[in-house]
């Protein structure tokens, strides 16, 4: 199996950690996506604070769950 990581730096705290891009944290998971793409996004917790962000491609920090460019588009089951 291959994973993906990428280096994300959380906004609020300045922590900079790898993000598994193909893990999931709980059995059900918000979906995020560019509203002007429609380019779903990952979401991760910061390890060091614990708050919530969104990984946009190519983007080194990561932006929060409520940015006017991300819509929210229901929850999945894992």
């Amino acid at each position: 199996m291959m994973y993906e990581y990428r280096e994300v730096k959380c906004p609020w705290c300045g922590h900079i950690f790898m993000w598994n891009k193909d893990g999931d944290e709980g059995p059900i998971v918000y979906m995020y996506r560019l509203k002007e793409t429609k380019e779903y996004v990952g979401d991760v917790k910061c390890p060091k604070c614990e708050k919530k962000m969104l990984v946009l491609p190519h983007v080194f920090e990561g932006i929060d769950v409520n940015d006017e460019r991300i819509e929210t588009i229901g929850v999945r089951g894992i």
